[in-house]
């Protein structure tokens, strides 16, 4: 079943509103330990910064889709999931000297401008179907609940990490 625009955009926000919640009021040490996510080494703002990167992930897909091009994150998806973990640790090494504060804030500016673009688009183009061959993922709508999705849950990204993040916090 395909999710519509109006479901995209209140599971986006579900998941952003759910994790602003569990961040609020974290000291600057908390949100950078290491390790305190998911029993890897990622901190909290990490995870931040992750979530992020598939948030402008998804946009660059929306103008390389408007364009008429196969989006880079599809020839990333079709590589095999090396590539997705390379994307992840590439961006991890890119913004790792940013500091928490500047995270949560291109975090949340990526987070609004995915918003307002999928509020903005017509269920035409939400439907249109790839502009490039296409097996899975062939409308706009579904790659962008692939791309800010998790496990049987797309645009759940953020969902998804929720009960890692709730497990440090409640630890703390």
């Amino acid at each position: 079943m395909a999710v519509t625009r109006d479901e995209a955009l209140a599971t986006l926000r579900e998941g952003s509103e759910a994790m602003e919640t569990l961040l609020h009021g974290l000291t600057e040490k908390q949100l950078t330990r290491r390790g305190a996510i998911g029993g890897g080494e990622w901190s909290a703002r990490d995870l931040v910064a992750h979530l992020a990167l598939w948030e402008d992930l998804a946009l660059r897909a929306v103008d390389e889709w408007r364009a008429g091009k196969m989006p880079y994150i599809e020839t990333q998806f079709r590589s095999g999931d090396s590539a997705i973990d390379e994307i992840n640790a590439e961006y991890d090494r890119a913004t790792e000297a940013l500091s928490p504060a500047d995270v949560r804030q291109r975090a949340a500016e990526t987070h609004q401008r995915l918003v307002d673009t999928i509020g903005a688009m017509s269920d035409a183009e939400w439907e249109s179907k790839a502009p490039y061959e296409a097996d899975r993922r062939g409308r706009l709508g579904s790659l962008l609940g692939s791309i800010t999705g998790a496990p049987k849950r797309p645009f759940g990204h953020a969902i998804g990490h929720l009960p890692d993040l709730e497990a440090y916090v409640r630890g703390l």
